[in-house]
């Protein structure tokens, strides 16, 4: 995911991309990228934490081929 962030981190917005949703035919993760403010690491970390219950994804496991 470092990929998708570094421009953010590069220009100093802080970005995190986190994994909401499974792909229904290959059971792979959809991500989602928030970028915020310069110095607002804070509320990328509270939108983490607001949406880690509401959509919880660390039990969940693409298939293995």
């Amino acid at each position: 995911m470092g990929v998708f962030t570094s421009v953010f981190d590069i220009t100093g917005q802080p970005a995190i991309s986190l994994p909401v949703h499974h792909d229904a035919a290959t059971g792979l993760p959809v991500g989602v990228q928030i970028v915020a403010a310069p110095w607002r690491e804070d509320l990328l970390l509270r939108v983490s934490r607001t949406l880690q219950p509401a959509l919880p994804w660390s039990g969940r496991r693409p298939p293995v081929c």
